[in-house]
């Protein structure tokens, strides 16, 4: 007789599987991270040692990825990883799938998956409830298009996100590779690890705008002015206006 777990769908955190995760100076495109692992063990580090972070995310190498972490002295790590894993193991499962959903499909996207730790099989139940719940009309998928001037580098901005976001998270949070509001979403976004995915621009704002409201369902802009320096953040307001997608632009005074 068959083990009731033969039919289980299995996930592997350390299967290499890339993602792009978070900006940062040196990848404005997002970390590159090989696993989901790679993402969880890097992130015990943000905030105390960045050259380490780096470091891990570099361990391409199953082999010396495990050497690596395993000699890790927990004692050095974040102090607040106990309270922010949960939500960090989220973030980062939640990006790996958007990005790697074909190689997923009969693992993360199904009932019952298994990983082989006891919070990331948490973290996997939690996200698959969340898309069997998009599935209601009143309860779909929210994924939040951010975008505005360059010239704003004020972390006074996250009040206009807190206050965006007051009532509900965003599932996800788009933003380009531009410097100014871009950057400070994505720092916003990992004090929540509310899940980003980051679009290059590489000059052409129409075609980056028309890629990010492909899936994108609501188009919030930030700008002094009407017309921002950005001509990106111009371009997705005008096209989420065509294709009568929520949107707004709200007026920023430093």
């Amino acid at each position: 007789m068959e083990s009731s777990t033969a039919n289980t769908p299995i996930y592997d955190p350390y299967a290499i599987l890339p993602f792009a995760a978070y900006r940062s100076p040196d990848c404005p495109e997002g970390d590159l991270c090989y696993s989901l692992m790679h993402f969880i063990e890097s992130e015990k580090f943000r905030g105390v040692d960045d050259c380490y972070r780096r470091f891990l995310l570099q361990q391409e190498a199953p082999e010396d990825f495990l050497l690596e972490t395993g000699a890790i002295d927990q004692d050095n790590v974040r102090a607040d990883w106990v309270e922010q894993r949960f939500g960090l193991i989220r973030a980062g499962m939640w990006m790996q799938l958007v990005q790697n959903q074909d190689a997923l499909r009969n693992s993360l996207l199904q009932p019952g998956c298994s990983t082989g730790v006891p919070l990331i099989d948490k973290v996997a139940a939690d996200i698959f409830s969340r898309l069997v719940a998009a599935n209601e009309s009143d309860n779909a998928l929210r994924r939040v298009v951010l975008a505005g001037d360059l010239g704003i580098s004020s972390a006074n901005v996250f009040r206009t996100f807190d206050h965006l976001f007051q009532s509900r998270l965003p599932d996800e949070i788009y933003i380009s590779d531009e410097v100014g509001l871009a950057d400070l979403v994505n720092q916003y976004a990992l004090t929540r690890y509310i899940p980003v995915r980051v679009f290059p621009c590489g000059g052409d704002a129409d075609a980056c705008a028309h890629q990010m409201l492909e899936k994108g369902t609501h188009v919030f802009t930030i700008s002094r002015g009407e017309e921002s320096d950005s001509g990106l953040a111009n371009r997705l307001l005008a096209l989420a206006a065509e294709q009568k997608k929520v949107s707004h632009r709200f007026s920023w005074n430093e």
